[in-house]
């Protein structure tokens, strides 16, 4: 994942169009009716109007390197400041981070994680 890595992996036309050819060649155990249904919902997804309501706590991580959501749209940093309990992470991208795929380096996170659990407000039901 991320640009910065496939460049690297595969930085010439030959190399890009070699590496593609692997990954369409290999097996693919998923479900593809569960992957084209991930994919088609998100399409037009837009949490925008009601993150104003969220009462929980949000602690949203991302990476600088990230090429879905990239920094230079300002997207994250415009939304959160709707989510009243809401906190961003942004972690430096570098050469072993993996752009969007970065979030699964829990190492990366996982201090924040921690201090997010013990620090977020208790925020009682209305029931």
């Amino acid at each position: 994942g991320g640009e910065q890595a496939l460049f690297k992996k595969a930085p010439t036309r030959t190399l890009a169009d070699d590496y593609l050819n692997q990954r369409l060649a290999a097996n693919f155990n998923a479900d593809a009716n569960d992957y084209i249904y991930q994919w088609d919902s998100s399409r037009d997804y837009n949490a925008s109007p009601n993150l104003g309501s969220v009462k929980a706590y949000v602690l949203a991580i991302n990476s600088d390197d990230d090429e879905r959501n990239p920094r230079s749209l300002n997207i994250m940093e415009r939304e959160m400041k709707k989510v009243k309990n809401g906190r961003e992470v942004i972690l430096r991208g570098g050469e072993e981070t993996w752009g969007h795929g970065t979030v699964l380096q829990a190492y990366r996170w996982k201090k924040e994680l921690d201090h997010a659990l013990k620090s977020s407000p208790k925020i009682l039901s209305e029931d």
